[in-house]
Formats: C-alpha cells, sequence, structure tokens
C-alpha cells in the first residue's frame, strides 16, 4: 500500500511538471540555449572520459562523467517535456558535435588535457566554470517558476560541487616542471578559447 502511494505521489508529481514545462512559453533564445546546454554538458562528460582513459587514478575524471550523463538526460527530458525534438543531438557519438564552436573546442581541450594530468585538472575546472557562466545565462532567459529553470539550478549546483574537486586535485598534482613553449601555447590556447566562448554566450 506505501508502494502503491509513492508511485502515485511521483506519477502526479511528474504529471504537475509536465503540465508546467508546457504552459510556460520560452523565447527562441531560450530554446537555442537549451540546445546548447545540452551539447556542453555532452562535451563535458566526452573531455572527462577521454582523460578517465589517460589518467585512471584521477577520481574525478571516472566519477564525473557519470554525473555529466545525467544532466544531458535531465536537459533532454526538460526539451522532451517543451516539445523539442533534440534526437539530432542525442544520435550523436562521442566527441562529436552540432555546434562547430563546441566541436573546436572540444578538440582543444582534450589536446591540451592530453600533455599532463595537471593540464588535464586545470581543464576540467575550466569546464566547470564556463559551465558555471552558461548556465547563469541560461537561467537568466527564462522564467523562475519554470521547471526548466529548477533544474538549471540543479545542475549548476553540480557544477559548483565539480569545481570544488578539480581544485582540490590541483591543489596536490604537482604542475609540470618548465613547460615546453609548445606546451605553454597550447595552455594559453586552451584558456583564450574557453573566455572566447564564455564571451560569445554571455553576448548573445
Amino acid at each position: 500500500m506505501n508502494t502503491l502511494r509513492i508511485l502515485l505521489a511521483l506519477l502526479a508529481t511528474h504529471l504537475g511538471m509536465a503540465g508546467a514545462a508546457q504552459a510556460q512559453t520560452y523565447t527562441p533564445e531560450a530554446l537555442d540555449s537549451l540546445r546548447y546546454m545540452i551539447e556542453e554538458e555532452k562535451l563535458a562528460g566526452n573531455v572527462y572520459r577521454s582523460f578517465g582513459l589517460l589518467y585512471p587514478t584521477i577520481k574525478p575524471f571516472q566519477n564525473i562523467p557519470k554525473s555529466e550523463d545525467m544532466h544531458v538526460a535531465a536537459l533532454v527530458g526538460q526539451a522532451n517535456l517543451i516539445g523539442i525534438n533534440v534526437s539530432d543531438l542525442t544520435s550523436l557519438a562521442a566527441g562529436h558535435f552540432q555546434n562547430p564552436t563546441l566541436q573546436s573546442l572540444y578538440s582543444s581541450l582534450v589536446a591540451q588535457g592530453s600533455t599532463s594530468s595537471f593540464a588535464a585538472l586545470t581543464v576540467g575546472k575550466n569546464i566547470e566554470l564556463l559551465d558555471i557562466a552558461d548556465l547563469t545565462a541560461a537561467m537568466a532567459q527564462i522564467p523562475t517558476n519554470s521547471s526548466l529553470y529548477t533544474t538549471y539550478g540543479s545542475l549548476m549546483n553540480a557544477s559548483n560541487n565539480h569545481l570544488r574537486a578539480f581544485n582540490s586535485w590541483l591543489a596536490v598534482t604537482p604542475a609540470p616542471p618548465v613547460p615546453e613553449p609548445e606546451t605553454y601555447a597550447m595552455l594559453l590556447a586552451g584558456l583564450a578559447i574557453v573566455g572566447g566562448v564564455a564571451r560569445r554566450r554571455k553576448a548573445a
């Protein structure tokens, strides 16, 4: 009997959220941001999984990809409730993106993080900072009483947790003693790309 009550309560909650999501009116910009955030969360998971193969003893690269999968699923669920078809995004293979900026960013960040574990952790930190900035911008585009706003807020809390994890590992991971000129240039290029993406998203 208790199980039945729980199931009925969950069903009522789901129907209520679905009704609320469908009742909301979202601007084209907000819908574009939703699609963008789906791909950005996918990018994070794909980058971290590639680093997990290179650095199997660094726990964030083993654990956080699963969280990023949940982020993508949560946003896809919101898209489905709103009535947006995102099958073109969910069918993409790992490392492939429709957005050309994210495709370029993915390649750059994987190359940067492949130089050392310290560089990989720095990439993770920068991805989470970018994610927090983009989630903040996306939340500003939608009603605060929408289920999408709540979902974005939950993802931001998780991103802050991920950021703390990367910072903790960076604090105990020695940096390469003397970066090679090309490695240093790659690190600067990666930071510039992340900053450029954030600025473009803020301007948009």
